[in-house]
């Protein structure tokens, strides 16, 4: 009956139905029917859910880590937390290409996000590095572009000569991007081969309006953030703080706090430095893209934490604890 009554509703009228139910719930609509089960993954229609109004009700984080499996083997595993205390919404995840023979120093919260627990293998970057050459991965960005109504993910590696001796002047900067309504990687031309080098660093990529975030190292070694376009696929940067772009000392990390690009920074966790001597700041940027606009908006006593990892919900910081030996 209620079959039939669907089957007679126009298909305007059923997305917008569609559109009021959580991301579990949808995925378990994708089996009522084969229209169904097209429409829901479809970008179409992920768009008109992610321009509709959310709630935080429906936002989950994702908590990714690697976990010794045995003396050779390490996995990593995908866990999805929910609500104010951080609660399990379902059986951890693991991820059997992402198995590796070494650990990952590096937890990361992934989100808020609207999580599926569907994940996909991409093709090989067909401009991986020739013989006799060997490729650095640098940074890679994962993200929603609003105007083609597609996710992207966008990979920044190195080409170098083969060790055992890199020359920096033969490197080669490449940027490859991925689109996933066509399952196909391509390179993108005319690359600053001067582009500011990765910092690599727990809570150092954010995604945050259409475009990729990371902390970078620009040129004397002075600390900044660059960010890649998913729309318009175009590199850009923005200058840290005047007190806060100094790559030698403290740590910093990318968040968004208030719906604003965030910079926190922190003590740096080296036994030779002493975080008593340094507090945890933390600038919002109150005006988007105007380097004149950051705020130190907090000042924190020092804790005892190796980094910051996400700030939830505007309120709640989590942080990856100091070891204790």
């Amino acid at each position: 009956m209620a079959h039939e009554i669907l089957k007679k509703l126009p298909e305007n009228v059923i997305i917008y139905i569609l559109l009021r139910f959580s991301v579990k719930s949808l995925m378990r609509f994708k089996c009522i029917s084969k229209t169904w089960y097209i429409l829901i993954p479809s970008s179409t229609f992920i768009n008109l859910r992610l321009n509709c109004s959310k709630t935080a009700k429906e936002e989950f984080i994702i908590f990714k880590r690697s976990l010794q499996v045995d003396a050779f083997q390490h996995k990593t595993t995908l866990s999805f937390l929910f609500g104010d205390d951080l609660n399990p919404v379902s059986p951890d995840l693991d991820v059997p290409y992402l198995e590796s023979t070494f650990v990952n120093n590096y937890d990361q919260f992934i989100g808020p996000c609207h999580a599926t627990r569907n994940y996909r293998l991409l093709p090989p970057c067909p401009s991986d590095a020739p013989q006799g050459f060997r490729c650095s991965i640098d940074g890679v960005g994962f993200g929603f572009d609003s105007i083609a109504t597609d996710y992207k993910v966008v990979r920044i590696s190195k080409v170098y000569n083969d060790p055992p001796y890199r020359d920096p002047y033969s490197r080669e900067q490449k940027v490859e991007v991925y689109d996933m309504s066509t399952d196909f990687w391509r390179e993108l031309e005319n690359i600053d081969q001067d582009m500011p080098r990765i910092y690599w660093a727990p809570c150092s990529m954010v995604f945050y309006k259409s475009a990729c975030y990371w902390l970078a190292i620009g040129s004397k070694d002075k600390m900044i953030i660059l960010y890649f376009d998913m729309g318009t696929e175009i590199f850009n940067t923005i200058n840290m703080p005047d007190t806060c772009n100094s790559y030698n000392g403290p740590h910093y990390g990318l968040v968004v706090l208030r719906d604003s690009i965030t910079m926190l920074r922190y003590p740096n966790p080296n036994p030779e430095y002493d975080p008593a001597q340094d507090l945890m700041q933390i600038w919002i940027m109150k005006e988007y893209g105007l380097n004149d606009s950051w705020m130190k908006i907090y000042t924190v006593r020092p804790l005892l934490i190796e980094s910051p990892l996400l700030i939830w919900k505007d309120y709640l910081m989590l942080a990856k604890a100091e070891r204790v030996l």
